[in-house]
């Protein structure tokens, strides 16, 4: 198999124009995994007896190693490569021995539980900027922690899905019910008629949160709030949009609110969706 794979190589450099790091990273992890397979079967294995199980024992091997997902991932896709650019013999089909080596998922990274001290120094703070960024940071913070909006909803707020009078607002495009302010109203109110005056000068932005040049506010911008206040006030990496979600059911709970009640502020289908959440909260 190593003249195959050296073949291989050529044609990734001279066909292909990689880099000479990448072919560098290819040779390696393809001896590794030529040097593998000759260990699980005691003896040199050729090209044309790799089926499976083989590979499948290979992954499992690879796992035991203690590899980063990133790393696994690129091993196997490396010699997915490979399979895929020979005629390799047997009765199983190149794409279903690639499919073998499909590297386990990253484990999720839960967001960082944050107590209802933690949440209000994080909301006190923009404030304390006196800057127009502090005033609609704290209505985008305020807002995630009062409503449980998730991130695409809360970027997705249209001037019209706000009721400042009755103290409400509703998930872009759900004509039903609306969720309560409550502790949000008034810095939101604030940002709505003293602050985005200042910084939409475009009557066609119809965004309830806008970025510093007038424009709706990205998914990616709202993270970059959130992890800069949380930064700011010491709360670590871990915290996120999705943070404040989860603070929210915790916090609702231990209020002694039911979950049909959670349930209809979070936007879930089902009460029993929230037990869910809270085991991912105390993971």
């Amino acid at each position: 198999m190593d003249e195959t794979i050296e073949e291989f190589l050529r044609h990734l450099q001279n066909d292909q124009g990689r880099a000479n790091n990448t072919v560098l990273a290819y040779r390696a992890d393809l001896r590794q995994f030529a040097g593998a397979l000759n260990k699980l079967e005691g003896r040199r294995v050729r090209l044309d007896e790799v089926n499976g199980d083989l590979l499948a024992r290979y992954a499992a091997w690879l796992g035991e190693r203690g590899y980063r997902p990133a790393t696994l991932s690129r091993k196997m896709a490396a010699v997915r490569s490979f399979l895929e650019s020979h005629d390799v013999a047997g009765s199983e089909s190149v794409p279903e021995l690639a499919e073998a080596l499909r590297p386990p998922p990253a484990p999720r990274r839960q967001p960082r539980l944050l107590s209802i001290e933690e949440v209000n120094g994080l909301l006190a703070a923009p404030p304390r900027s006196g800057t127009v960024r502090g005033v609609r940071d704290a209505a985008l913070l305020a807002v995630l922690y009062a409503t449980g909006l998730r991130a695409a909803d809360a970027v997705g707020l249209t001037m019209k899905d706000l009721d400042l009078v009755e103290g409400r607002l509703r998930r872009p495009g759900d004509t039903g019910g609306w969720l309560p302010l409550g502790t949000a109203l008034p810095v939101l109110r604030r940002y709505v008629e003293e602050t985005r005056p200042q910084l939409v000068h475009d009557g066609d932005v119809r965004a309830v949160f806008v970025n510093q040049r007038g424009k709706p506010l990205s998914r990616q911008g709202l993270w970059l709030i959130v992890k800069h206040w949380a930064e700011v006030t010491g709360l670590g990496e871990k915290v996120s949009p999705h943070s404040l979600r989860h603070a929210l059911i915790q916090h609702m709970l231990a209020s002694g609110k039911s979950r049909r009640d959670i349930q209809r502020v979070l936007g879930l289908r089902s009460p029993n969706a929230i037990r869910a959440r809270v085991k991912e909260s105390a993971a």
